[in-house]
């Protein structure tokens, strides 16, 4: 099946309150996906919904084919989600993290991208050795997101979500998971979804992006535009800009 994820017609909420509706979304393998938005617009709300942490209000979300609905845990195990830094459990050592999410999925807790991608060796090259066994409450912000990236990655699920976690990386750590995702990609065998209020990272990674205002999917940028955006500096942001001025006159 070439669609890893397909959203239709998604509304979700928190209490009986719409946050997100009417959103349509699709990713095929091979697909890296950039989530944009400003605080406030919908991004976590739709990730937590994608990834049933939230139940949905309408519409619906099937991953690798499996809807989330009918089989909930089956359609879990086919994406990984590295969640916001300081959403991982602090009480937890990064190992003892690793070990829970490889339970949780099914696979081994050292099962990370195998030796033909570049980067294999995450835990050595994210400089995590000194920093595995102990508490989470210990970590940076930056060690955290390290953690929560190599726990998505774990069995490498068809479908990954890193949600805001690019930002916390230093520059020598993203350069290394953004080959490992691009690597992934590559293969045809995955998609991503990198969800950032760092628009000036979207284009060198991403080859389609999406917008979210006021709970909706308010623009979108293809291969193309992406690739002609990427060849000015600031030619994203300011298109992004454009978009919300015209949402927020709308």
């Amino acid at each position: 099946m070439a669609e890893v994820l397909t959203v239709e017609a998604l509304s979700a909420g928190y209490r009986g309150r719409v946050v997100v509706r009417g959103i349509d979304l699709s990713l095929r393998r091979g697909d890296i996906v950039g989530l944009l938005g400003a605080n406030g617009s919908g991004k976590s709300t739709l990730i937590r919904a994608i990834t049933g942490q939230i139940p949905l209000l309408g519409g619906s979300v099937a991953i690798d084919g499996v809807d989330l609905a009918a089989a909930p845990e089956r359609a879990k195990a086919g994406f990984g989600l590295a969640i916001e830094p300081h959403e991982l459990p602090a009480s937890l050592s990064g190992r003892q993290y690793m070990e829970l999410v490889a339970s949780i999925r099914g696979c081994a807790p050292n099962d990370l991208p195998s030796a033909d991608l570049p980067g294999a060796d995450l835990l050595e090259r994210l400089e995590l050795g000194r920093w595995i066994d102990r508490p989470i409450a210990e970590y940076s912000l930056g060690t955290r997101a390290k953690i929560a990236t190599l726990a998505a990655l774990l069995g490498r699920p068809p479908l990954l979500i890193f949600d805001e976690t690019l930002n916390g990386l230093d520059p020598v750590a993203a350069f290394e998971v953004k080959r490992v995702i691009a690597a992934l990609c590559a293969s045809g065998r995955h998609a991503v979804i990198v969800s950032t209020h760092v628009g000036e990272a979207v284009p060198a990674l991403c080859n389609r992006a999406v917008l979210t205002a006021d709970g909706r999917l308010s623009r979108s940028w293809d291969a193309a535009e992406l690739a002609e955006a990427g060849r000015v500096p600031g030619a994203f942001e300011e298109s992004v800009m454009h978009a919300l001025r015209i949402r927020t006159a709308a």
